[in-house]
């Protein structure tokens, strides 16, 4: 019989309240979109298509901001402190969004949301990864990004009811609350990091926390905790050894392969309803599609980083974003309607392969910089996010249209490829473990064992 992947009812509950952050984050990243129509139809502060598009930049800006400068205090100051101060910030700015008086007042709320919510993600996957079965890491890193369809799915069908009856003011208003009671949940059940407590010389701390949680010695943090170095880590090593020798190539790397990532995730959840109008299918098809990307990408969240456990990052993320460009590629053949249906849900599934890319940034390094390398990658992924539907624009309105789209999207799949296959073979992730009764941190690449 197979031991339980979380082995008691704290890092359980560590794993769940990691999700609903997620969750919470799903919800406000479709928020803005599913009352912009309301806003401009009521001609709100008299605002226009252009300052709503303004408006919804603010927030991705924010959360670039928040995940970047998060993920390296949470090296610094720690993991849970970080995650509450996120919770605490989004939860109070989404709800101030609801008694703005005027464009500016709701674009800053906004904008100091995004700090919070970019901030919580590096730091719950930095979380949870600490927690979890060494072998089990990169799952469970996919696990509470499906938060992200999950949050957006329910948005989307609250939406539909809650602004006819209640006005787009209580979306905020709610998800403010909601927030507030998400707090009290965090400070309850999320625990320190132990491997921080262990690089700040704070073994006491450490050694009762594995025990509440009952760790074993199959969590990371059960291993830190009895891998203690004698020596108190200097607060500035976190990011310092992002660039010694035999990282340095991949701190460069992990970003961009981010940036390709999230480029084709969010250009694609932007105009796959435009494109696949513009090529003949009608309003109802197209939008079936999305749903299909969206499934698909849920989808892949699991089962791909499941299987980078099993098989290794390297092979299962730098494979998936290449079916995807092979998929993509097909689509400018012009395939019958359920084909196409086939291969946007495949699209959207191998989309994912940018969740195991956070994981597989957590493993590659030393538990105590996690959280700067994960900051790293989801801030400056972001960046891919705010591009993609731009470049999709610019693609579209020239004369190469949905054709030169598909291939530009086939290509950044594969140049994210390429950069996975380049990462250099000296990170964590890839060192086999010597023969010993303890696990090392470096043992997620191995086959998991019953």
């Amino acid at each position: 019989m197979s031991r339980p992947d979380a082995r008691s009812a704290g890092a359980r509950a560590v794993v769940l309240t990691c999700l609903a952050v997620t969750v919470l984050d799903g919800i406000d990243l479709l928020m803005f979109g599913a009352v912009m129509p309301v806003l401009i139809q009521n001609k709100e502060w008299g605002i226009t298509a252009v300052e709503a598009g303004f408006i919804g930049s603010l927030s991705l800006f924010g959360m670039m901001l928040g995940a970047m400068f998060a993920g390296y205090l949470t090296d610094i100051v720690g993991r849970r402190p970080i995650v509450l101060a996120c919770v605490a910030s989004f939860s109070v700015f989404t709800g101030l969004c609801a008694v703005a008086t005027n464009l500016q007042m709701f674009g800053a709320f906004r904008l100091l949301a995004g700090l919070g919510f970019g901030g919580a993600l590096p730091t719950v996957i930095a979380l949870t990864m600490e927690y979890v079965r060494i072998e089990r890491r990169q799952y469970y890193n996919g696990v509470i990004q499906t938060g992200f369809p999950i949050g957006g799915a329910l948005i989307s069908v609250i939406a539909i009811f809650v602004i006819p009856a209640f006005g787009w003011h209580s979306l905020f208003a709610a998800a403010g609350v909601i927030g507030v009671v998400l707090f009290v949940v965090a400070y309850r059940n999320l625990p320190e990091s132990l491997a921080f407590l262990v690089a700040r010389g704070r073994h006491e701390e450490a050694q009762a926390l594995a025990e509440r949680y009952d760790l074993g010695r199959s969590a990371e943090s059960a291993v830190a905790l009895q891998a203690a170095p004698p020596a108190v880590q200097d607060r500035r090593s976190a990011l310092r050894s992002l660039f010694v020798p035999g990282f340095r190539l991949a701190t460069v790397l992990f970003p961009l392969i981010s940036f390709f990532g999230l480029l084709v995730s969010y250009g694609m959840n932007t105009w796959i309803p435009q494109i696949l109008r513009s090529t003949g299918y009608d309003l109802g098809s197209a939008l079936t599609f999305l749903l299909a990307f969206n499934i698909g990408s849920a989808i892949g969240m699991v089962v791909l980083t499941g299987l980078a456990d099993r098989f290794g990052s390297r092979k299962v993320i730098s494979t998936g974003f290449v079916l995807g460009a092979l998929a993509v590629a097909t689509l400018t053949m012009g395939p019958a309607q359920g084909v196409v249906f086939a291969l946007v849900l495949l699209i959207g599934f191998c989309a994912s392969s940018q969740t195991a890319v956070y994981g597989f940034a957590g493993i590659y390094y030393p538990a105590a910089s996690r959280g700067t390398v994960l900051g790293l990658c989801t801030g400056l992924g972001r960046l891919g996010g705010v591009v993609g539907p731009i470049m999709v624009g610019l693609v579209m309105a020239t004369a190469a249209g949905a054709t030169g789209a598909f291939w530009a999207f086939a290509a950044v799949g594969l140049a994210a490829a390429v950069l996975v296959a380049a990462l250099p073979r000296t990170g964590l992730a890839d060192r086999r473990p010597k023969p010993r009764p303890v696990a090392e941190p470096g043992a997620s690449e191995t086959p998991a064992t019953a």
